[in-house]
């Protein structure tokens, strides 16, 4: 706007050419204003935000299972980090004024954690409610495409640590006294130090117990006394075998043992997340990492036709008979095996593992193997016997090594076994 000034009556001077020399001497346009920048928040530390007693830390899981590759299918459904997060407790953008937020993404070693927002100040929004609503989406849309970066961005290792993330996490809280919140969008397949998955049998608190123990023992448990840990996501992987939802409850499980022993003060384990479609992707993840596999179903050729191996921890949850919801859709895909094979006689068998006295392993097996075969004569199946071998057959040996126990062996062998004797 030009501005004018009265030299006499009924005459103006215009002093545009005195507003513009101010203009061109400020460094911006007479026609343009100062850039705006209203995700600046998340990139730095007000001076405040050592002082606040309320700090929350939110960590991604970027490791090569959590994200599909080019033998994803487009139509697959795979984990949305962005949304998980924004949709857990406490992090909606009026609950997260007044405090600190600090945000990383995390893979194989602690040492990879970078802090893409560290420790920024979340000041409340002033001004009417229409204005504070606006500036509080504007925030939010800002944090959601920080956390779809940081979500999408490549692994700098290969593996999954969760424990080194939560690690990493107690240093950025600190000790001062507060509320102190720590959020964790993760599969929980870490296959790294104290909790590598890559033996375990996912079945049994007895495991859950050894597990934490050895953590205890390696020095590898956070301290996080006092803080507030949500683990979400867990079990939701991006590609590879999906766990059982008994197998999940066993992941769940593990890490709420995992998150107690750290002190934590509250500790919440999601086994969900928010999904989307994985649409078409043309590139490698740049950092593979060794696979966590969930027992599944099997089958081999035998003398007289096929066995069909179920393992126990995806049909049973710990020393229980009734089958699990995830059981029927198993138990699906073993009947229609058996009808394509034409069989001229079905048997099933039930195993345990060697812990437990043999009269309680027998006692369990045949009742496994009793609940399979109502199920598969619910599916049209005739079952002609079923029998309990506790661990008289070790399908995986040995169960000890070294003094110490093999959990994969041992859900190896917790098992029901369906002999399809065919015509030959």
């Amino acid at each position: 706007m030009s501005t004018f000034v009265r030299t006499a009556p009924g005459k103006f001077i215009a002093l545009a050419l005195a507003s513009a020399a101010l203009v061109a001497g400020s460094g911006c346009s007479a026609f343009q204003a100062p850039q705006a920048r209203p995700c600046a928040w998340l990139d730095g530390t007000s001076d405040d935000a050592g002082h606040l007693r309320q700090r929350t830390v939110v960590l991604v899981d970027r490791s090569s299972s959590t994200r599909p590759d080019k033998t994803t299918a487009p139509a697959a459904r795979v984990p949305d980090w962005a949304a998980t997060v924004l949709g857990v407790r406490g992090l909606a953008m009026p609950e997260l004024e007044g405090r600190s937020l600090s945000v990383a993404g995390f893979d194989g070693t602690r040492a990879t954690v970078d802090w893409d927002v560290d420790q920024a100040s979340v000041t409340p929004v002033k001004g009417n409610d229409k204005l504070k609503k606006d500036r509080r989406g504007a925030r939010r849309g800002c944090l959601e495409k920080r956390l779809r970066q940081l979500s999408s961005a490549a692994p700098g290792t290969d593996g999954t640590d969760v424990l080194g993330a939560l690690s990493a996490a107690a240093v950025q809280l600190g000790r001062d006294p507060g509320r102190r919140r720590v959020v964790v969008a993760t599969d929980g397949l870490t296959n790294i130090g104290c909790a590598d998955l890559r033996s375990a049998g996912f079945g049994g608190m007895e495991e859950i117990k050894a597990t934490v123990n050895r953590c205890r023992e390696a020095g590898e448990l956070p301290d996080l006394s006092g803080a507030e840990v949500d683990l979400v996501g867990v079990g939701r992987t991006a590609r590879g075998g999906l766990p059982s939802s008994v197998q999940t409850a066993w992941l769940a499980d593990l890490w709420t043992e995992l998150c107690e022993a750290t002190g934590a003060s509250h500790c919440q384990v999601v086994p969900a997340a928010r999904t989307r479609q994985a649409g078409r992707t043309t590139t490698r993840t740049a950092k593979a990492e060794p696979e966590v596999r969930f027992p599944a179903i099997s089958e081999r050729p035998t003398g007289r036709g096929t066995t069909i191996n179920l393992p126990g921890s995806v049909l049973f949850a710990t020393d229980r008979a009734e089958l699990s919801s995830a059981a029927h859709a198993a138990l699906d895909d073993a009947a229609r095996r058996i009808r394509d094979l034409h069989p001229l006689s079905v048997a099933v068998s039930g195993h345990t593992d060697s812990r437990g006295s043999e009269q309680h392993g027998r006692e369990l097996s045949l009742a496994r193997a009793r609940a399979v075969r109502s199920a598969l004569q619910q599916r049209g199946i005739a079952v002609a016997s079923v029998h309990g071998y506790s661990d008289q057959h070790p399908k995986c040996a040995p169960e000890y090594r070294g003094g110490q126990p093999d959990y994969r062996a041992m859900a190896c062998n917790r098992r029901v076994e369906i002999e399809v004797t065919v015509r030959r």
